[in-house]
């Protein structure tokens, strides 16, 4: 990463904080970041969280490896870079800030995607080894068992949408007992047009006509079981719906979305959502300079 691009994700992370002061729900939240007593932290909200975005950036997934690189590389941009200790704190107290940017992010791609065509999908989050489950005490009470056409797994989803260039327009966490036709609504929601999906988005008949009178259409390929007719252009469609399975396996193979190694509920989805984040803003960073637009009183509760 060069300076020019160090210099454009700093600009967008502190703009969005800045947006997010101007609100009263904003101010409320800020507030969580503020150590209670002693001294306050040497990072503000706006490096902690373009520290950590560069580091998926770097593709460096490794946080006390990511910290030594920084303390010799980045110590000029970023003087008052603390310990290991204290940025590892700083980084787990920024996660409801990170979700808050990506859910802004989001909201601004399903915004600028004009072509009323989605993908719909799911991944798994396995958070540990099988032959580890019955040890595993990190994600115990949260996590669940969960099954892909790979084989059974413990750990979380990640349901999401993206268009047909690729672009995440939304995106949720499940435990991984949760089935992806209870998360068509949810995903789509705010949406409108022509979802294509795998077999598991086979809905129920209220349901589909649900989403059809708000202007929704879900494509589902069909089980092996089923006998079902299809035109050449919904063939085609539903042959492009490897699009959102690419996203999946770039997150994973170059952004490390999956995890084995968090310590934490909380350290496990803000490296999650760390991740997300990085590959959002890849392509703002060798872009135009952007300027986001202001925060909508709709985007927080």
């Amino acid at each position: 990463m060069n300076e020019i691009s160090l210099t454009t994700l700093y600009c967008i992370v502190d703009d969005f904080l800045n947006a997010l002061a101007d609100t009263a729900e904003g101010q409320k939240i800020l507030l969580s970041w503020k150590a209670k007593r002693g001294p306050q932290r040497l990072l503000s909200l706006s490096e902690v969280l373009t520290l950590n975005i560069m580091r998926f950036n770097l593709h460096i997934f490794d946080l006390k490896a990511f910290w030594r690189l920084a303390e010799s590389s980045f110590k000029a941009y970023f003087p008052k870079l603390p310990n290991y200790e204290n940025f590892l704190k700083a980084s787990n107290r920024s996660f409801p800030f990170t979700a808050l940017l990506l859910q802004y992010l989001l909201l601004l791609n399903s915004r600028t995607n004009k072509g009323g065509l989605y993908f719909l999908g799911s991944t798994a989050l396995s958070v540990c080894e099988n032959w580890n489950i019955s040890t595993h005490r990190v994600t115990q009470g949260f996590a669940s068992h969960g099954k892909t056409s790979k084989g059974w797994f413990f750990g979380f989803k990640l349901h999401g949408a993206c268009d047909a260039w690729g672009n995440l327009v939304n995106a949720r966490f499940t435990t991984a007992s949760v089935h992806d036709s209870q998360q068509a609504e949810p995903l789509t929601e705010g949406l409108s047009g022509l979802f294509v999906g795998d077999a598991g988005y086979l809905l129920r008949q209220q349901v589909f006509r649900r989403l059809f009178d708000k202007h929704k259409r879900i494509l589902a390929a069909s089980r092996k079981n089923m006998k079902r007719l299809m035109t050449e252009e919904q063939g085609r469609l539903l042959r492009n719906r490897n699009i959102i399975e690419t996203v999946w396996g770039v997150l994973k193979e170059r952004y490390g979305l999956e995890s084995h190694l968090a310590r934490s509920i909380i350290g496990l989805f803000r490296h999650c959502c760390y991740s997300l984040l990085s590959r959002i803003v890849q392509p703002i960073l060798y872009s135009p300079p952007l300027r986001l637009p202001a925060i909508s009183s709709g985007l927080l509760p």
